[in-house]
């Protein structure tokens, strides 16, 4: 009966630890990928991630956007220090990017 119950209680740990992990993809959500396709966008930058928000332009059509800042380049130089992107998903798969502030000047 003790074998029983233990083997019940790890199926339920694996079911909460599985549940839980796919949380963190939810809380993320598309401005977060977004972010994570700005970043690998331009691999050369150090970019801090600002403000991001995704909003629904259809049934099927999301639209993020994702500010953020260079922490590598000063305000005054050669490149933009301020960048944003726009990222368009259809069904969750991303089918538009866009800079709309930088990499460069």
């Amino acid at each position: 009966m003790r074998s029983l119950l233990s083997g019940w209680a790890g199926c339920l740990l694996g079911v909460v630890c599985v549940l839980g992990s796919g949380c963190s993809v939810v809380r993320d959500g598309l401005a977060g990928r977004c972010a994570d396709i700005m970043q690998r966008a331009f691999p050369s930058a150090s970019i801090d991630i600002g403000k991001s928000e995704a909003s629904a332009t259809g049934l099927s059509t999301i639209i993020a956007r994702v500010d953020g800042v260079r922490s590598d380049m000063p305000p005054d130089g050669p490149l933009a220090h301020d960048l944003a992107v726009e990222c368009r998903f259809d069904d969750n798969i991303l089918t538009g990017f866009r800079w709309t502030t930088g990499p460069l000047r």
